[in-house]
């Protein structure tokens, strides 16, 4: 077995228009080009539809299940949006990966990521099964994926931090080089990151992009509300999940984004044509 193998399966490199090129030369690293956005969506066909799947499967799904299937269709859907920048160059991912942060334990002290591989091609079921064992393995076990890495990042003095997490952004991504010496899985922050902090009671933060993770997505489930809104000329209560976004304008600008959005609300709308009934 070679010493290195490849970090991410990546396509051959994409031809790009000159906005993207434009904002290459703007912007130095995912730290300066962030973007943020919000948007409001109705819940309510999407919790009518998660509770017909638990009673089909008898499984706890739930809305993280849900959005992070929804938002794996949209970015199958626009997949120029789902590449890795590499040297200048646009690199477009052969999967669709989605990234969970979950909580590492009980006191919530320490964070760390699950991922569903292909997750446009699995069923929500799938993603609760293979989350409920992820997260279990992460609580109980020490977060064994991360253990070693953590480990060696804990003996790093504070002034080189930065330096070794920029050598393991350069060979993981940069060079798309994967070693088990790195003390990480292979490509594990995938396509996008959701995070829930409708779990913390909020309905709304805008979270920061990971820069050496080479995500160009963020994404934060905010808690289901209760708000007035309009229908058929009347006032009336529904339930709005918001949903907020973080993203790197070197690959991702407002047309796509608007486009990603529109694709949302139609799932959102109807979830069972777009998902299936499990």
């Amino acid at each position: 077995m070679p010493f290195f193998t490849r970090n991410v399966k990546l396509g051959r490199p994409l031809r790009v228009g000159s906005r993207r090129i434009i904002a290459l030369g703007t912007w130095g690293s995912a730290g300066d080009p962030t973007v943020y956005g919000a948007a409001d969506y109705d819940a309510a066909p999407a919790l009518a539809y998660i509770d017909k799947l638990r009673a089909q499967t008898g499984k706890r799904i739930t809305l993280s299940h849900f959005v992070g299937k929804a938002l794996a269709l949209t970015v199958a859907q626009h997949p120029d949006i789902n590449c890795v920048l590499r040297f200048g160059r646009f690199y477009p991912r052969q999967s669709v990966d989605v990234c969970f942060l979950v909580a590492a334990d009980s006191a919530g002290q320490d964070l760390s990521g699950t991922i569903i591989r292909n997750a446009d091609k699995k069923s929500i079921s799938d993603f609760v099964t293979e989350m409920e064992t992820n997260v279990e393995a992460i609580r109980k076990k020490g977060d064994p994926a991360f253990k070693k890495m953590k480990s060696t990042m804990s003996l790093v003095p504070g002034i080189l931090a930065r330096a070794v997490i920029k050598f393991s952004e350069l060979l993981m991504y940069a060079l798309n080089l994967w070693t088990p010496l790195l003390g990480t899985p292979r490509d594990p922050f995938g396509s996008i990151m959701i995070t829930n902090i409708g779990s913390l009671g909020l309905d709304m933060a805008f979270a920061p992009l990971v820069p050496y993770s080479r995500v160009p997505l963020l994404i934060s489930i905010g808690a289901v509300r209760e708000t007035p809104v309009v229908r058929d000329q009347q006032i009336v209560i529904g339930k709005m999940l918001r949903l907020t976004v973080t993203f790197d304008h070197r690959l991702v600008d407002g047309v796509q984004m608007a486009k990603m959005a529109e694709t949302l609300a139609n799932i959102f709308a109807n979830p069972e044509a777009r998902m299936g009934s499990v």
